[in-house]
């Protein structure tokens, strides 16, 4: 019978929030494009038509997958906080190279390398807030840190519509890299290394240190450096694709490409959406604040009934809102109805995402956890590269609003139905909620 090791009984406010503040800066870079797209199509200079748009847009979910592919590799043999540290740095030099962007291309290299710092840092943040989070919190943890896409979503759109009429594209992109000047240091100081990665590798003083500085009990710093008993040799993806846990591989990737899919093409049409339907710029814009606004405090919610009932039927749910939100969109409604309908859309997208990120992170052993999440959003970024090509296609055929909304609330159903169907892990019994068992969550 394996040692178990000992189990963190609290979250260290300084962890969470600098993985809420790396966050926040990964929100507001992802999707300033679709916060500033009305200004750059209307960019006389540069002259982008709706179909390049849509190109442009995938850029940065592609490097978002080659980020995934790698960091998911490389950040359980490295650590979480090198990778970290170095792709937020990568995703915020690219804003600043799109603002100073000459032209069109170098434009969209700035977009690429920003995919590519977000797909680094997204899998070393799930799994250092699942790490340094009490077991009945995780979802509640991971919903307070990733609520940072949210705030930075809607500190995006709102220095669009405050400085974009007056400065253009560029000043979404400058502001944005700018904030890396006040996150980073802050990160580089404190923001500390998995207690796991550091037992595993041998480096207990390190250890030690990270938990004396966090106020934990030392006993963190030098328990098991393996909660499965699993052989330490064994390739993680080797592990990932396993007779035991295939089809939960390839379900979680599906939920993700269809996630990422609905998520990156609403962020990216949004305003060009209600634009379409016959509402002026700003308040097109407004519905792109209060979208991300119902990412950032929604989750929080659903964080907290997953914790309760369990990731599966939370993220299905989550998934069905998204579904809601989305078509009651397609309605000429009132004003409040549709900003209630936006929210619901915010917490079923970004929402959606978060609640993934754990359910996966429940359901391998901890050397694997980061792999999979990695895995999970390399296949998801091709849904997030097919989202605002799939939204341009949409628009540039000129559907009815109606028709465009439903379009987009259809990925979200299926989405539902794909995490109704991942297997249970370790033989948890339905509708126990969260609960420890041979050191995952069920």
């Amino acid at each position: 019978m394996p040692s178990v090791p000992p189990v963190l009984d609290r979250t260290p406010p300084s962890v969470l929030l600098l993985c809420l503040a790396c966050m926040t800066l990964e929100g507001y870079d992802v999707i300033a494009f679709g916060a500033a797209l009305p200004f750059l199509l209307a960019d006389q200079a540069w002259n982008v038509s709706v179909a390049q748009a849509g190109v442009l847009g995938s850029l940065t979910p592609v490097g978002m997958l080659v980020g995934a592919i790698g960091v998911g590799l490389l950040t359980d043999r490295l650590g979480r906080r090198r990778l970290v540290l170095l792709s937020a740095a990568v995703f915020s030099l690219a804003m600043l190279l799109c603002a100073a962007a000459p032209g069109v291309p170098a434009f969209a290299v700035g977009r690429l390398l920003v995919g590519l710092g977000v797909g680094g840092v997204l899998p070393s943040i799930a799994a250092l807030v699942y790490e340094y989070s009490a077991p009945g919190r995780r979802n509640l943890n991971a919903a307070l840190a990733f609520a940072g896409v949210g705030v930075g979503g809607a500190l995006a759109a709102l220095v669009s519509g405050a400085y974009g009429p007056q400065f253009g594209f560029r000043v979404v992109y400058l502001v944005g890299g700018a904030a890396a000047l006040v996150v980073l240091p802050a990160a580089l100081r404190f923001l500390p290394e998995s207690l796991i990665h550091l037992r595993s590798r041998g480096r207990t003083d390190d250890a030690l240190r990270w938990a004396d500085r966090l106020g934990l009990d030392r006993d963190l710093a030098t328990g098991p450096a393996d909660d499965d008993g699993a052989d330490p040799g064994r390739g993680r993806l080797r592990l990932l694709f396993s007779a035991r846990y295939r089809a939960t591989t390839i379900l979680f990737g599906l939920a993700t490409f269809l996630s990422l899919l609905v998520l990156f093409g609403l962020y990216t049409w949004l305003p060009q959406l209600m634009r379409s339907a016959g509402y002026e710029l700003g308040s097109a814009l407004s519905f792109l604040v209060v979208l991300n606004i119902g990412t950032a405090v929604g989750p929080l919610v659903v964080g907290r009934i997953a914790d309760r009932i369990g990731s599966r039927r939370a993220t299905a749910g989550s998934f069905l809102l998204a579904v809601v939100g989305i078509a009651v969109l397609s309605q000429p409604l009132p004003a409040g109805l549709l900003h209630a309908a936006v929210v619901l859309a915010g917490v079923g997208t970004v929402g959606t995402q978060i609640l993934i990120n754990v359910f996966v992170a429940s359901r391998y052993p901890v050397r694997a956890r980061a792999t999979a999440i990695g895995t999970a959003l390399s296949v998801g970024r091709l849904g997030g590269i097919v989202g605002p090509v799939y939204g341009a296609l949409l628009v540039g055929a000129e559907l009815p609003i109606t028709a465009l909304f439903l379009a987009f609330a259809a990925p979200a159903l299926v989405g539902a139905i794909v995490v109704a169907a991942v297997p249970r892990g370790d033989g948890a019994p339905a509708g126990r909620g969260v609960r420890q068992v041979h050191g995952t969550t069920s």
